[in-house]
């Protein structure tokens, strides 16, 4: 669930957009929350924060959460094959190409081990 999926009427919420659910491995709902921020400076306390949360209804051991930043990778690139599939949408127009060049610069962190290093 993303902060976009949340539709606001004055006092009234409203949930949209529930294709990204499914059987799953249980901790990619991390991932999908924060698609489209995954390079913002604030994931890694909120990872942090979210590790801590969970872990009072199912805590995870720690090759789970390590697996935390493998799960946002594979969101990222599940996204951006999205937006290649789906050039003639606005959202992938306007995520275009930048878009493409930050997964790469993501990858490059994720495969140095500098991605969200030391919150997992």
């Amino acid at each position: 669930m993303r902060a976009a999926n949340l539709l606001v009427d004055g006092d009234r919420l409203g949930v949209i957009d529930f294709d990204d659910c499914g059987f799953s491995w249980f901790a990619y709902d991390f991932a999908a929350s924060i698609s489209f921020m995954e390079t913002e400076p604030f994931i890694p306390e909120l990872m942090a924060a979210w590790l801590d949360g969970y872990a009072r209804v199912a805590p995870l051991d720690s090759e789970q959460a390590a697996a935390l930043p493998m799960l946002v990778m594979l969101r990222r690139m599940q996204l951006t094959a999205w937006i290649a599939s789906h050039s003639e949408t606005p959202t992938a127009q306007a995520m275009g190409t930048a878009y493409t060049a930050g997964t790469i610069d993501l990858a490059d962190r994720y495969l140095a081990a500098d991605f969200l290093k030391g919150v997992a």
